[in-house]
Parts: C-alpha cells; structure tokens; sequence
C-alpha cells in the first residue's frame, strides 16, 4: 500500500493479513467483535462502553455500537471506468471499508479542511476504513476486485 500526506482523523488503513496476531486464536475476521480486533479502532463493531485512547493511523475512537443500514458492494474495476463514478463523492456519512480483493491499484483520496490523504490499494488485503464527514473520491490505476462495505451506527 502507498500513502501520501499525513493522517486523517476517522480513517484507518493496512493491510488485512498484517492484523493477524500468530498468538492469538484467529477466525481471519478484522472487523467485528474478535478478541483480534483493538477496541479502540473503526475495525471494532461490539455494542459497550465508550472507548478509550486512540485509533490506529490517527483515528479517534468513537463508542461502539450496533449498525444498521448494511450495504456491500463486490465490483470489479478497470482503469477506463467512467472517471466521474469515483469523482467529487458527497461527504461520507457512516462508516465504510473498502478492501481490495486480489492484487490491483485502487487510488483512494481523502479530504478534511485542508488536509489530505492518498492511498494506493495494490495488494490483496490491503483495505481503508473511513468513518462520516470525510470527503473523498477514488480512481482506478489498474484493473480492481473491490469490495466495499457500508454500514451507520444505530442512534440511541
């Protein structure tokens, strides 16, 4: 995976076979309820207390909770894609995963303010997970298998 700029708050990324912990019990999840996945990432879905300290990669944790509104989406893409799909996308609202499927390059910027954030998915597993308020867009360097997940926190 390559980066370029700094951080963003609300955006996580790696790649998914670097999370596995060979000392831990695995049911290759990263996102969920699994002993494997931090409590204080986006990764992290179990209904509870309000998490504490940090997110990787400049995240901030937010509480977890339930989800609603589940949406995936399977595509496979190919560099003379309409450019204007991946362009000028609204503001993001829930939380979203992309993760690339099989090796590629899926070009993935992100915006807050002034601040941005490219990302290039080129292996297998290498994935960006982005929560609301985020503006973005992404554009297909090399044919893609992307799979994308969008879900929202249910409200109290």
């Amino acid at each position: 995976m390559r980066q370029n700029g700094e951080g963003l708050e609300g955006v996580e990324w790696g790649n998914a076979w670097d999370l596995r912990d060979p000392s831990q019990p695995h049911t290759n999840w990263f996102v969920g309820d699994h002993p494997a996945i931090p409590r204080d990432c986006l990764r992290f879905l179990h209904h509870g207390d309000p998490l504490i300290g940090s997110g990787a990669n400049g995240a901030s944790p937010s509480p977890a909770e339930p989800v609603s509104h589940l949406c995936l989406k399977w595509f496979q893409h190919h560099p003379n894609d309409d450019p204007a799909w991946g362009a000028a996308k609204p503001s993001s609202t829930g939380r979203t995963l992309s993760l690339l499927a099989a090796p590629g390059a899926f070009a993935l910027t992100f915006c807050r303010g002034e601040r941005q954030l490219d990302l290039v998915l080129e292996q297998a597993g290498d994935f960006v997970l982005w929560a609301e308020g985020l503006e973005h867009s992404w554009r297909v360097l090399a044919p893609s298998t992307v799979l994308t997940v969008r879900w929202n926190p249910l409200q109290p």
